[in-house]
């Protein structure tokens, strides 16, 4: 019983960790192109992966993650790659390049390996898409069938784009709410008082809004800000004073 107890504990723990961080592979693609998924990661590549069974409805629900890949085209050339896999393998190359050139989906990588292992992520799912990126590895998103939609898997790509400054966020002193947020932002704590200003940046830091505390006539102990102007997307609120810099990653969803 108690062998039988510890390795339920082993499946679980296997299964929480396979789907917060990506499995390596190595495998041809249907050009008989030679890829290993963490040299990819390592190099800075943001990896989206879609096992698909080459049929109507997984059209349907891959075009989302397929779209979000594309909009990245212009502001990350060859950086977020969009692989399009077969389920088990057992579909040929022409058939799934075909069927994703038909469906509006001609720029891709393709493979019918059974190397990429859609297990390794959880449930099955006709399709599974998956975002991957980071050194180390992580898995920003794992969504199945209907639940996959454009604007969680653009959100992914951009977080895994900046997973330094993800990283560093400091939200200790500072709470801020709603997140995501579609009007007004509200940052809730007296220690405000203790920064000289913020500023909004988007994914590129570009900065878009400055607002000083000096003189203000604004109540610091629940301070609002008007974010309605913003499109859908991930942004970072900066929090500044002479000594450092507090970053608050937040989200803007209309």
């Amino acid at each position: 019983m108690k062998n039988l107890i510890l390795l339920l504990l082993f499946v679980l723990n296997y299964s929480v960790y396979s789907q917060n961080n990506a499995t390596d592979f190595t495998t041809e693609d249907c050009n008989g192109v030679m890829h290993n998924l963490f040299d990819s990661l390592d190099a800075g590549n943001i990896i989206v992966i879609s096992w698909v069974m080459p049929c109507g409805p997984c059209a349907t629900y891959t075009l989302p993650a397929y779209n979000a890949v594309q909009s990245f085209s212009l502001t990350h050339p060859g950086i977020v790659d969009f692989y399009l896999v077969d389920d088990y393998a057992n579909t040929a190359c022409a058939s799934i390049t075909n069927w994703a050139s038909n469906y509006n989906m001609p720029i891709h990588t393709a493979f019918s390996s059974p190397v990429i292992n859609m297990l390794d992520y959880g449930s099955l799912g006709m399709p599974k898409v998956v975002v991957i990126g980071g050194s180390s590895h992580t898995v920003f998103y794992n969504e199945n069938d209907d639940k996959i939609n454009y604007a969680a898997v653009e959100m992914a790509i951009n977080n895994a784009l900046n997973p330094a400054v993800i990283s560093n966020t400091t939200m200790s002193e500072i709470t801020i709410f709603p997140n995501p947020v579609s009007k007004t932002l509200n940052l809730d704590n007296g220690f405000l008082k203790n920064y000289d200003g913020l500023e909004i940046i988007n994914i590129y830091g570009k900065t878009l809004e400055f607002y000083s505390f000096e003189n203000t006539l604004h109540d610091l102990s629940n301070l609002k800000i008007d974010v309605s102007n913003l499109v859908n997307g991930t942004y970072f609120l900066n929090l500044i004073n002479k000594q450092n810099k507090t970053v608050i990653k937040f989200v803007v969803l209309h």
